[in-house]
């Protein structure tokens, strides 16, 4: 049906004066938004996603700061490979309390890698009870520090050092990288100073991780002296734009493991590699 004509003719002013009136409020609050707060710019970190992930993962939330302490009434003898089979897990506080006895018996792992600490003070609660209990079960355990590029290098070093004990360790520390600064150069820079710093600590090179196109966005043709475990979770192996061969590739976020309530990262050695590659 066609509208009366007076109705017609006053039809498009209206509309154009409910536009003016609302249209600079939405943009003022749109402009308020991106605006610096007290007169500072904002610290953006930049991250892409995993391969092939069905949602957006949990944005991992900060751990209670907790003093580092040794295991008491352990012996623990650095350096132990296990060469049973080829896959792995890596666990942190979102696994909650983990029964260690029954991965150890049912689960067809030989490596475990246990989130440590994170940033400048973040130490991960469930650390050193995983470590003791994937241990215990004869698994090779290794350590990984979540890096977060915004935060002063030096400061993640100490927090770093001071809970992931060489002679707790297996297997070479990990450093996570998942997040970018909004200054490529500052970002690159800032992060070799602390993986050199790493090395020198361990006297070992550590192995690095991230996805398969933060990888190639940010890191084709750097760090190919070191050891990389790349997550895509794909179906098929991932795919790097320098072609370097990488040490293990972490297939799956969601995985089921005997002794662990929830989804747990699964990763697997490739091509050749052995674990004897990763002794610390």
């Amino acid at each position: 049906m066609s509208l009366p004509t007076s109705l017609s003719t006053l039809l498009p002013s209206l509309l154009c004066g409910i536009l003016m009136l609302w249209c600079p409020a939405a943009l003022q609050a749109e402009s308020a938004d991106k605006r610096p707060k007290n007169g500072h710019a904002l610290s953006v970190e930049v991250s892409l996603e995993p391969d092939a992930l069905p949602a957006k993962p949990p944005v991992e939330k900060p751990v209670k700061p907790a003093a580092p302490h040794h295991l008491a009434g352990q012996t623990l003898g650095a350096g132990h490979i296990n060469t049973h089979y080829v896959e792995g897990i890596d666990v942190s506080h979102y696994q909650g309390n983990i029964n260690w006895g029954v991965v150890g018996r049912y689960e067809r792992i030989s490596y475990v890698y246990i989130k440590a600490t994170e940033g400048a003070d973040l130490i991960d609660d469930c650390y050193e009870r995983n470590l003791r209990g994937a241990r215990q079960q004869g698994l090779s355990v290794g350590s990984y520090h979540f890096y977060r590029p915004n935060v002063p290098w030096q400061q993640q070093f100490n927090n770093m050092v001071a809970v992931v004990k060489t002679h707790e360790q297996d297997l070479v520390p990990i450093i996570d990288i998942e997040h970018a600064g909004r200054n490529e150069e500052r970002f690159i820079a800032d992060l070799t100073a602390f993986i050199h710093q790493v090395e020198s600590h361990y006297g070992k090179k550590p192995m690095l991780y991230t996805y398969q196109n933060f990888y190639n966005k940010h890191f084709v043709g750097r760090f190919t002296s070191y050891p990389w475990m790349i997550a895509s979770y794909k179906e098929t192996a991932p795919m790097l734009n320098d072609q370097l061969n990488y040490i293990i590739w972490q297939y799956s976020s969601s995985s089921r493991v005997q002794g662990i309530g929830g989804s747990v990262d699964r990763s697997r050695l490739m091509f050749t590699h052995t674990l004897e590659r990763l002794r610390l």
